[in-house]
């Protein structure tokens, strides 16, 4: 019997089913089978375009993967051809500098189509193994860029020092820009081979279980790597979040050569590596999101999104908006996510909302920082941090500058989705801006108030900009409000000696009970992150800006929104950094405020309802 008609009748007439051990626990939420020859899914898998990493040999394109013989086949070819990307002068890079295209093969993401938050994976394939084969099957967040939005290689192959071993890993980030810290199990080849002369003719099933305990992967029931959440949190540069308790996407690639591949088997061309199904498992409570519109999938999908209380969110720079017209708490804040409420302590969620235009200078994975929701002229409105790190603006004392500014999205309705408007930016593309937000100001205008980033100007601004009145685009230019180093309180020690912080951050505007115009804003004491206040003098945004000499929170507070809940009140969100179990992560808290004077008041911290 042929392999695709014992498929057949193993799957009953094309219907996946469950392992036997895992029947009794795992449900089947998304699968692929292949078992229609001709073109693979372009609704489900993206083709990457191009020479992408690693100084891999190959040109990444969709016309080397094909469905065959019950197999999604991607094909690594040699061939020769001109490089599109290939300049002769000026600035070049490895992927620029090569004239010639000399291999092809395909690399296929579901980064647009589906991501899942724990589960259960399982791809049975059958992988090349000749000279220069790299083939892999992984993961990536999209919240970040690489390594702090974490990988995971449930299975790579390639030689290390000339001896083909297979790997099973996962990275996160550290301090550094692109630098990874890396939980790396390599099992040489011949500990299969040894068992089995013939493993290489043979399919086999990879296997990774993830859960918010730990990343295990296996290789045919064989643990291969056993990886603890609680090991995986990002350094500073990933704001010290844990990239693996965030949804991930699937990414199916034969590599050629480059950083790990090794040298090529030109005789060994053309390659094949055969992927017979992706089957992604799951419990109660865990996430998926699917399709290129996820904000709608994850409200059809809402009775499998938990509640939860809101000292157990991890959430940095939260923003809540009171919806008076469906009595309804939403909360956002940085990675593009949203929460519900109906009393501000239980929450449910998280619900993907924002959603960008690929073909836009932000690109087809950009981070989301720091959200705000405001409520304008019957719209809402959905201000955000967009990054893209492939495109670089600027390089300053040794640090490269990636395209990042805020920009703002809209929607009918509080819970998204929120799409983009007309204008294709808001601010200089060759100044990266962060942490907008928004005002109306007694000129009756609307203004943007953001950051401009220290990484380039070495003393971070407070901004503002107008806006068109339906908030699609910007008018005129920018005008400087403050600087970092006006501020009595931050700080910062630098070579030994202390200084004036150079840090702006998470500015947000709001007037006292007497009328005063205040901009509560967020920066460091050394390395604890804090929040002060400032006032402007003539009671507009033109200030002039006077500094209160004191931060107005507890140390370790910051990135604050004021709101007024349904009661009335004034209250303040923020977050703070905490270390729960040795896992280094942001919590939204809130602070009751008083207004009704001539300054801004902080009050005690409002206790989280900590029922289940």
């Amino acid at each position: 019997m042929n392999k695709k008609a014992f498929w057949m009748i193993a799957l009953c007439a094309c219907m996946p089913i469950l392992p036997a051990a895992a029947q009794a626990t795992w449900k089947l939420v998304w699968s692929e089978e292949f078992n229609t020859d001709g073109p693979y899914n372009r609704n489900v898998w993206e083709a990457e375009q191009g020479f992408v990493r690693n100084h891999e040999a190959q040109w990444y394109q969709e016309d080397n993967a094909r469905q065959e013989g019950g197999c999604l086949v991607i094909e690594a070819k040699k061939e020769r051809r001109a490089n599109p990307s290939y300049k002769k002068e000026g600035r070049r890079d490895w992927r620029s500098e090569r004239e010639f295209i000399e291999y092809t093969s395909s690399s296929l993401t579901t980064r647009r189509s589906f991501s899942f938050l724990y589960g259960r994976l399982e791809v049975r394939a059958k992988i090349p193994t000749s000279g220069g084969a790299w083939p892999a099957i992984w993961l990536l967040g999209k919240d970040m860029p690489w390594p702090s939005c974490g990988e995971i290689d449930v299975m790579e192959y390639y030689r290390i020092k000339d001896v083909p071993h297979i790997l099973a890993n996962a990275a996160w980030g550290n301090n550094q820009q692109y630098s990874a810290v890396w939980n790396s199990k390599a099992i040489p080849f011949s500990h299969f081979t040894d068992k089995d002369p013939k493993w290489a003719e043979k399919f086999h099933v990879w296997r990774m279980d993830w859960n918010s305990e730990a990343i295990k992967i296996y290789l045919d029931d064989e643990l291969l790597n056993d990886i603890p959440l609680s090991q995986t949190v990002n350094g500073s540069i990933g704001q010290h979040l844990n990239p693996f308790m965030r949804p991930q996407y699937l990414l199916l690639n034969l590599a050629i050569g480059g950083d790990n591949g090794g040298k090529i088997d030109n005789e060994a061309l053309p390659m094949k590596y055969e992927i017979d199904y992706v089957r992604v498992y799951q419990q109660d409570g865990m996430q998926t999101f699917n399709g290129t519109g996820q904000a709608q999938a994850a409200r059809r999908n809402r009775s499998r999104i938990r509640t939860t209380a809101r000292d157990s969110i991890i959430l940095s720079d939260p923003c809540i908006l009171a919806d008076s017209a469906t009595q309804t708490y939403y909360m956002t804040g940085t990675g593009g996510m949203l929460y519900t409420s109906k009393d501000l302590n239980q929450w449910t969620g998280p619900y993907q909302v924002a959603e960008t235009d690929p073909d836009s200078w932000m690109g087809r994975r950009p981070q989301i920082w720091a959200a705000e929701l405001h409520q304008y002229k019957g719209k809402y409105y959905y201000f955000a941090t967009f990054t893209n790190e492939a495109i670089k603006i600027d390089t300053v004392r040794g640090n490269i500058i990636p395209r990042r500014a805020s920009h703002i999205l809209v929607s009918d309705k509080p819970e998204g989705p929120y799409r983009p408007m007309a204008d294709a930016t808001y601010l200089p593309a060759t100044q990266p801006t962060l942490d907008g937000t928004f005002w109306v100001d007694t000129d009756g205008k609307p203004y943007m108030i953001y950051c401009g980033e220290w990484l380039q100007n070495w003393n971070g601004t407070m901004e503002k900009i107008q806006l068109k009145p339906d908030l699609s685009g910007s008018v005129g230019q920018g005008k400087l409000l403050f600087r970092a180093s006006d501020s009595p309180w931050s700080r910062e020690i630098e070579d030994g000696k202390v200084r004036r912080s150079k840090v702006t951050d998470g500015p947000y505007l709001f007037r006292t009970g007497t009328g005063r115009l205040g901009m509560i804003w967020t920066s460091w004491i050394e390395d604890i992150y804090t929040q002060g206040v400032a006032y402007s003098e003539s009671g507009t945004l033109d200030g002039p800006w006077t500094q209160e000499p004191q931060p107005i929170t507890p140390p370790n507070f910051g990135h604050g929104m004021l709101f007024r809940a349904f009661d009335g009140n004034w209250l303040m969100s923020v977050h703070s950094h905490k270390n729960v179990n040795g896992r280094y992560i942001r919590v939204p808290h809130l602070f009751e405020v008083d207004l009704s004077g001539d300054k801004l008041k902080i009050g005690k911290m409002v206790e989280g309802d900590r029922k289940r």
